[in-house]
């Protein structure tokens, strides 16, 4: 009997799309609670994580592509995904911002954790008085890229509460994430193909780009 042999790498890449479309859908099924100085919603907040999170896991996914497809021109110590993308795109003019998108990511994988001081009883629901994060949380890049006075980081103006988080934090995540992808698909579509790529949303089979437009809609 003859085998074959092939050979393959372990990179998930758009198996992440069709868990991140359901729970866009989940989370835009509800009409959205403006968040207030200190919290949102906890549908608000737990699906705007878990979203937040997968985008990031298959944006590192898809970075993993990258380095494969670039060989050993990429350096085996650049074991970050941000240190890969800034050495093969050195001029990459939204780094800040994904560097921001990392620091979200941080803060909601690590519970970071804050204690907050608030008024409640009057004309604000939640009036933030204080807040200070634990001095076990937080590392260099947090103080480099979070303004600590509006508690955002500094060019998406992400929340770094995670209490806070919503959907508006999403967007912005997913937008950069996938303005950077469509970057690497223009370089070389081998390392990375995604502008095709659908997903069956309420029903319809969409673009997963798409799904921007659906979390713009339900602001």
């Amino acid at each position: 009997m003859i085998s074959n042999r092939e050979k393959m790498v372990t990179v998930l890449g758009s198996a992440h799309f069709q868990p991140i479309a359901d729970l866009i859908d989940r989370l835009t099924s509800t009409e959205r609670q403006r968040p207030n100085r200190v919290k949102s919603s906890s549908n608000e907040c737990g699906y705007t994580a878990a979203c937040v999170l997968l985008l990031v896991a298959m944006f590192e996914s898809y970075v993993s592509r990258v380095r494969f497809a670039n060989g050993s021109s990429v350096p085996n110590d650049h074991r970050h995904a941000l240190a890969v993308v800034k050495f093969l795109y050195p001029r990459l003019r939204h780094r800040k911002s994904l560097e921001d998108i990392y620091i979200l990511r941080d803060t909601l994988t690590h519970s970071h954790l804050w204690e907050i001081e608030y008024e409640w009883g009057g004309s604000t629901p939640m009036a933030l008085k204080s807040a200070a994060l634990h001095p076990a949380y937080g590392d260099k890049k947090f103080a480099q890229r979070v303004n600590l006075k509006t508690h955002r980081t500094k060019a998406l103006r992400l929340s770094v509460f995670p209490s806070r988080v919503d959907r508006t934090d999403l967007l912005k995540v997913f937008c950069t994430i996938w303005k950077t992808l469509l970057l690497f698909e223009q370089a070389d579509r081998f390392q990375c193909y995604v502008s095709h790529l659908h997903v069956r949303f309420r029903g319809e089979t969409v673009l997963f780009s798409s799904l921007q437009d659906e979390l713009q809609n339900a602001l």
